[in-house]
């Protein structure tokens, strides 16, 4: 059940499906409708219909559809249809369709508060519907009220019903409000750093209909693709390789050591992506020193400085510390190396469409993912290059998917790449990345968004890791404060995360407001945190 997700129906797919689980209830099952060859039933009413629907792993769990009228079919089942012109302006509910293995589940509720969201949003007085007779008590518990007697077609037998939403009956917001409870603790609203919660329309572009990754269509939007990457990270070249961030910072550390071979570097860390940098940069058979700081603790720029002295060729660092929360200061370490002549590079996975990036245009290489603030899929994996990379890589030699010259003149993608993975990608750079001014209104919201919600974790007696001063707007570490806290979050409809090996480690939890949230999406989730406030729990 946690993978169900509600949605209105966009995509030529989810059609699809909704006309055969129409004539699988209503022509196979209930045989309300003469079957059809092609197993296909298209509603008299589709072209003024809106539908609203379950998907479980994209299959259809369940439908439902509303029209406005002026023609109604719950007309044939009153005694009198004249009832219906003291109606303002009613919503007809038609198509209630569930696949029979979710019968028993929250698909039915889900759909209804689709409905009941829908039509008290855009002002309608009254929802009408045909309601099966065996489930009349079901009907009667949302506040629906008979309008007249049971009406035979087919197997089934249906009851006109109304429900009043002008002066909605209190039983109503009772079980409005239980279901949409029960809903969030059912799908709860991801708070990983990933996957993160993805907003309704990159979920229909990854949905819609793949093709060929070589089709003119899609080269098109490959290119616009990186040119908004390229353009958040202020100019770097970009190239796209089907992975993870794993698989971008291999491909920094493979370009890193055909650029400066044995001259040796500097790589820092300060929580455990700095450590994977090491072990990324010990099998990649680059030679370097490394300075190793308290997890949680910003860069030591004294530290920094002497090991300047020494004169490393390149420096290695993670700009956003997923594992502590902290935003290390990577202009400042541009701006410190820049006199020795030091190339930095930078991990950015989760720094890129989380803060500003503009200061990326002096760095030498660096690595982002999709799936992390950018509001996407995982499975895209990024690599930025500055003009440099491609004069000192004139001559050498690497494998196909590390080499960036070879990626980064070609039009498009080198070798097979997920076309609905892109889709996606495109269309969350789109929502919120179309523009300069978009990104920085971005940035601004995620700022305000995580320090406000810093300060109801601390007011709640959290103790955050990273200091406010160098914390990251997207990423909370904290010390869990006793057992069963993140399952108590999960009841409340968020999945935070304790799972990861270096979470584990050090009885850790984080929160990342990374994807498709909102300080009201988050409110319950900070009501839930106030009654498992470990000082209130000691009192």
């Amino acid at each position: 059940m946690a993978e169900l997700q509600f949605k209105e129906a966009r995509t030529l797919r989810e059609f699809e499906q909704i006309h055969r689980l129409n004539h699988q209830v209503f022509a196979e099952e209930i045989r309300q409708h003469s079957q059809t060859l092609d197993g296909r039933l298209v509603d008299r009413y589709h072209h003024a219909n809106r539908y609203f629907i379950a998907l479980c792993h994209g299959e259809l769990a369940g439908m439902i559809s509303v029209h406005p009228g002026p023609q109604f079919s719950v007309s044939s089942r009153l005694p009198d249809p004249a009832l219906l012109l003291s109606l303002r302006s009613p919503l007809e509910v038609r198509l209630l369709a569930i696949d029979p293995q979710y019968r028993r589940s929250l698909v039915l509720p889900g759909l209804l508060l689709q409905v009941y969201q829908y039509a008290r949003a855009q002002g309608f007085s009254d929802l009408l519907i045909s309601g099966i007779a065996h489930r009349l008590s079901m009907y009667r518990k949302m506040g629906f009220r008979t309008l007249g007697p049971a009406v035979a077609s087919g197997l089934a037998s249906f009851i006109p019903m109304r429900l009043p939403l002008d002066a909605p009956p209190p039983e109503l917001r009772q079980h409005a409000d239980l279901y949409a409870s029960r809903l969030r603790s059912e799908r709860a609203i991801s708070l990983l750093t990933g996957p993160v919660e993805i907003a309704p329309a990159v979920q229909d572009a990854l949905h819609a209909q793949p093709i060929s990754h070589r089709s003119p269509g899609f080269l098109r939007s490959y290119e616009e693709t990186r040119a908004h990457l390229s353009r958040l990270m202020d100019g770097m070249h970009t190239a796209i390789l089907p992975g993870s961030g794993t698989l971008a910072n291999d491909a920094v550390a493979a370009n890193l050591h055909a650029c400066f071979a044995h001259q040796p570097g500097l790589i820092l860390s300060n929580g455990e992506f700095g450590q994977r940098l090491i072990r990324q940069a010990e099998r990649a058979g680059l030679v370097f020193r490394s300075l190793r700081f308290d997890w949680g603790a910003p860069w030591d720029f004294s530290s920094i400085e002497q090991e300047l002295q020494i004169g490393p060729a390149w420096i290695w660092a993670v700009h956003l510390e997923t594992s502590s929360g902290v935003l290390n200061d990577l202009p400042r370490l541009l701006a410190m190396a820049r006199p020795s002549g030091a190339r930095v590079s930078a991990d950015c996975v989760s720094s890129l469409g989380a803060v500003d990036t503009r200061c990326a245009g002096q760095l030498f290489l660096a690595s982002g993912v999709s799936g992390k603030a950018l509001g996407s899929f995982t499975g895209l994996a990024f690599v930025f290059a500055s003009p440099e990379v491609f004069e000192r890589l004139h001559g050498t030699r690497l494998c196909s998917t590390f080499d960036l010259s070879l990626s980064l003149s070609h039009c498009g993608p080198l070798s097979t790449i997920s076309t609905p993975l892109v889709s996606a990608l495109l269309q969350a750079l789109r929502l919120h990345f179309s523009t300069p001014a978009d990104a920085l209104a971005r940035f601004l919201d995620q700022h305000e968004l995580g320090r406000w919600l810093r300060a109801e974790m601390r007011a709640c007696g959290l103790a955050l890791v990273a200091a406010e001063k160098h914390a990251a707007p997207v990423i909370m570490s904290f010390p869990l404060p006793r057992s069963g806290f993140a399952r108590a979050c999960h009841r409340a409809g968020f999945r935070i995360a304790m799972e990861s090996d270096y979470l584990r480690d050090r009885q850790w939890g984080q929160i990342a407001t990374m994807g498709n949230v909102s300080r009201t999406a988050l409110e319950p989730l900070v009501d839930c945190l106030q009654k498992l406030n470990p000082m209130a729990l000691r009192k």
